[in-house]
């Protein structure tokens, strides 16, 4: 079964991320718990979903998008309970992105060249072009203002214009993992930044720390550093794949 294949071929390197990744997720679920009960157990669970998501996906790994869509609805939750609503509808989004993905993905996968098994599977990669690059900027840009104009229009939003970049990003993010563009990882670095500040501000404005924005922070952080680790795997895998399959 991919689900257990898939964590074949991980270098020193990424089972060592991996594990520090999922130890402080866990860790902050312990110390709130411990300290006054506020640690909810959906807190743990969209952070370690969404670190296995992020880390397959890093790898180009198929079982993405199954920790993808336990992740999609836990962070949904959560971000519904905090009144980011472009981040809730973002989530259902991608609940639907997760199964788009994993057909694009399913007819482009070559052998990993880590291991000796053939059937460990990585995503075929390819890049943006000059075009390319000036009609997702011009996408991005429409996107952001509809999303804000929604937000501020639409619902009370505590944070829109924030709120508005994640959101805008994400779903140009999403697209490009989709299509198998490794530019993608740039548009999660800079989202990843956008939702560690939302999350920190959210938390300074209720007047203090907790659960939840430790939690979501600590995720956000652990995406951060996973996403320039996966723009630098992702060109490699350009260099390993067999040919190009589009």
């Amino acid at each position: 079964m991919f689900l257990i294949k898939d964590f074949k071929g991980f270098t020193v390197y990424e089972k060592v991320m991996f594990a520090l990744f999922l130890i402080i997720q866990i860790a902050v679920f312990i110390y709130f718990w411990k300290k006054d009960g506020s640690a909810d157990w959906l807190n743990i669970v969209a952070g370690l979903s969404g670190v296995l998501c992020v880390i397959m996906s890093a790898k180009g790994r198929l079982s993405t998008f199954f920790y993808g869509l336990i992740q999609v609805a836990s962070y949904g939750y959560i971000s519904f309970e905090h009144k980011y609503y472009g981040e809730v509808g973002l989530q259902v989004v991608f609940g639907i992105f997760q199964f788009v993905g994993l057909y694009f993905w399913i007819k482009n996968m070559h052998s990993d060249h880590l291991t000796e098994d053939p059937n460990v599977q990585e995503v075929d990669s390819r890049s943006l072009n000059v075009t390319g690059w000036g009609l997702t900027a011009a996408i991005t840009a429409i996107i952001y203002a509809i999303v804000v104009y929604i937000l501020i229009s639409r619902t009370d939003a505590k944070q829109p214009w924030v709120d508005g970049v994640a959101t805008s990003l994400s779903l140009v993010g999403q697209t490009l993992m989709t299509l198998r563009y490794k530019e993608q990882w740039l548009f999660w670095i800079v989202i990843n930044m956008v939702s560690i500040f939302l999350w920190a501000r959210g938390m300074f404005q209720n007047g203090g720390v907790d659960a939840a924005g430790i939690s979501m922070v600590t995720m956000w952080v652990a995406f951060l550093i996973n996403s320039v680790y996966g723009y630098y795997y992702w060109k490699k895998l350009q260099h390993v794949q067999v040919n190009e399959k589009y």
